[in-house]
This record gives C-alpha cells, structure tokens and sequence, in this order.
C-alpha cells in the first residue's frame, strides 16, 4: 500500500481520517485515503473520498462556529477565550482551531490533486472517457472551492497544484497573493466547466456547480458582469427554482450544491444549535429581524424561542440534516448585487431579483429605488436568508463595510493568521501582516 503524506507536520494527523461511503453510492466500508489510484473503482472512491473532505471537515461545525461568530449575529453559549478572540476580532496565531481549518482545507486539495494527477493515466476499459472527465472536472471543482476559501479565511496561502507525497515535497513553497489564490479557483473552474456535464445533481459538481460557484468568486472579484451572466446560466434552467413557502433547501430546486449526511456520516453542525450542549443561538436582533412578518416572514423557522426564552437556530433539524453548499437564492442575490453594481446598472432587474426572494419569504416588495438604497437592500437581504450560514462575515468584508459595520478598521484582520505550527515547520513561510508570527 503506497502511503500519501500530508502537506507539513502539523498535519500529518490528518492521516488518521478515512473517508466513508458517500452520498447516494455503492457502499464503501472506511476506505483510506492511502488507497492508490489504478481503475474505475479506485477513481470513484479517490473522488467520493474528496467531496467527503470537504463536507466533514471544511463544513463541520468548528469552521461554521468561527465565521457564524465572526459574522456578529449568532453567539458562543460557551464564552471560552478562543471566542472572545473571534468576537473581538483579536486572533492569535496559536489558536488550534486555525491549524485545524488550514489541515482540512489542505487534505482536501492533496485528495483532489491525486485524482488530477492519477485518473488521466488509469487504462481500466470501464473507466470511460465520459466518465474520466466528469472525476476530474469533479476533482477541479472540489480544489477551486477549497482554494476559494483558503483565499477568503486566510488571503495569502501557498498553492499546491501536485500530490503531496512527502513533507519536503511542499517545504519552501512561498505564499501566494489573495489575488493568485482566486485566480488558480477561478483557473480550475473554468477547467472544470470543460470536463463536467450539463446534468443536475444537487450533491456533486456539474457545469451547473461550476456556473454558481463562478458567480459567487465573480462577486468578489468585482466582476459584475461575468457574475450576471453565470447566475443567468444557473438560474435559466428550471430545475433551479425559488420553493414557496420557504423552507429548508435540501433536494429541492432551491438546491444547486449540497453536503449530505447519514447516520454513519453525522453532520457535527447539529450539535451547534441543537443537543442540550448546543454551543451557539442567534442572538436577539437576527431572531427580531427573523420573526418580523416585514423582514423574516416565512424564515422565522430559522431561530424559535423554546420555554425558557432562549433562542434556537433551525438549520439543522437532525444530525443528518444536509449542509448548504450553494443555494438557489443565492443565486438571485449575486445577480441582483451584479446587476446594482455594474458599470451600466440595471436596478429594474436588481430590484426584481430581490424581491423574488422576498416573495417566496412571504415578505412585502421592496420600493428601494436609487443605487445605494437598492445594495444596502441587498446586504440586509442576504443577512437574513442566510443568517445560520457562513456568509455575513465574508459579505461584509468583501464589500469594505467592515469599519462601518463590524467597527472594524484594521484591514490586516479581514483575514486570519497563517497557523503558527505551519510557520514552525516551514521557516519560509511568511506570518500575514499585523499577527508577528
């Protein structure tokens, strides 16, 4: 058995993870991640094994509660000093919880560049060309949204594009710019959109994941017109709809990619919200603007009062409840903010978008009508439809509204520190600016 190591020494312990069937597949009992790559078989689990990374680890409830927390609407029941430090916007490199992010989004990277470098070479008659390109556009799409959230959490990382296979492989790598880091997502994306199929399949990547994904990286990046034009191709096929009333998005046309779960493979963010040991609860003014029949309207499902007065977050009702990798609805907001922000606005389009959600949350139209007004609609918009999901932290920062609403004016704290046991065992690389080292 040929054995796969894993970008530097901290994280070697994420050997210790195997990955478990995934998903609506033939079962598959713990296959490891050391497993080689040589037919059809072996390339699906490399591939199944991939999406399992980034659902359990790059979704799992320590990564939700640092940028829920961050984002300011939902709080820590636990008032640990690691929380103080997320709320406080005062992070330290020796937080573990960061070599913990940064592992995990890693692991997943090296599980998709063993796909990219090994499937091309893999001679098995049943794995099919067809098939051949639909594991390695998967495998393109899995790296550029892991490469995607390295970029927005911790802004200048290392890329790694070929299998890790021993430590020294990735040592003295220099980091790359926030700007490089989007470029490579951006770069996979497009190669993804190559290889994948025009089908629907709301829990594996197909052209249509890709065109979301790209939408949501275009918004960042400011270009507002390729975001428009990918939203449009998503949303014009009508297997990707609004649901009325609102409800939570699993398996229906308000779903364009998401992280399923079994009772052998728990979703670790029910745990957040839900067990006498919850660890957080929106806090009194997102379940206000939740529970307003003008603001919330349907989605006050979203944070309940139980007896004692306290508020409950409803995004995972069980422990086998899906995650929310992308969502129809976001789609209508990334095209109404493209549309609000484009060199030739289209405010008529942006409002109608907007008020689309709003409809389906059965909350009354919009009647916002200058430029300025129609944004901040969509800010506060996107704050309740999404607030139990990792976005308000990331919207804000993207749109340089932190000082304004988060009172946070240094911008070296809009991305987290490089873990400092990755600096310890790799002397080369470079602490982000205002953290030392």
């Amino acid at each position: 058995m040929k054995k796969i190591l894993i970008y530097p020494a901290l994280l070697l312990s994420m050997l210790l993870f195997s990955c478990e069937n995934f998903l609506e597949v033939e079962s598959f009992d713990r296959v490891s991640d050391e497993n080689t790559i040589f037919d059809k078989s072996s390339a699906e689990t490399a591939v199944r094994g991939a999406y399992r990374s980034l659902a359990s680890l790059n979704y799992s409830s320590g990564f939700q509660n640092t940028i829920l927390q961050a984002g300011g609407d939902v709080r820590s029941l636990n008032n640990a000093q690691t929380d103080l430090n997320i709320i406080n916007y005062s992070l330290r490199s020796d937080i573990g919880f960061l070599s913990t992010y940064w592992a995990n989004f890693y692991n997943t990277i090296n599980r998709a560049n063993h796909v990219i470098d090994k499937v091309p070479a893999v001679t098995d008659v049943k794995l099919t060309a067809d098939l051949k390109n639909q594991l390695l556009g998967e495998a393109y799409f899995i790296r550029a949204y892991s490469y995607f959230d390295l970029g927005r959490i911790f802004g200048n990382v290392p890329i790694y594009l070929t299998p890790t296979k021993v430590v020294a492989d990735k040592l003295g790598v220099p980091k790359s710019s926030q700007a490089e880091v989007y470029a490579q997502a951006l770069a996979d994306l497009n190669k993804a959109e190559t290889l994948l199929p025009a089908t629907v399949v709301r829990h594996r990547a197909t052209k249509f994941t890709v065109y979301a994904l790209r939408a949501r990286l275009n918004l960042y990046l400011n270009n507002y017109e390729q975001a428009e034009n990918d939203a449009n191709s998503v949303l014009a096929n009508t297997s990707y709809q609004l649901v009325k009333p609102f409800s939570l998005a699993a398996g229906t046309p308000e779903s364009v990619l998401e992280f399923s779960y079994s009772v052998t493979d728990l979703n670790t963010g029910y745990g957040l919200w839900n067990t006498s040991n919850r660890q957080l609860e929106p806090k009194a003014v997102i379940h206000n603007l939740l529970n307003d029949p003008t603001v919330g309207g349907d989605r006050k499902i979203l944070s309940v009062p139980n007896a004692a007065g306290q508020f409950i977050g409803g995004i995972y009702p069980t422990n086998t409840s899906a995650a929310y990798g992308i969502r129809t609805a976001e789609l209508y907001l990334i095209r109404a903010e493209a549309r609000a922000k484009k060199l030739d606005p289209d405010l008529t389009g942006a409002l109608s978008d907007l008020n689309a959600i709003r409809a389906r949350a059965n909350v009354p139209n919009s009647t916002v009508a200058n430029p300025e007004e129609i944004i901040l609609a969509i800010e506060n918009e996107r704050r309740v439809e999404f607030a139990l999901e990792p976005h308000r932290w990331f919207d804000i920062v993207r749109t340089g509204r932190a000082p304004a609403v988060f009172n946070l004016n240094d911008p070296n704290k809009y991305i987290f520190p490089i873990p400092a046991g990755e600096i310890l065992a790799d002397p080369t690389l470079a602490q982000n600016p205002g953290y030392g080292n």
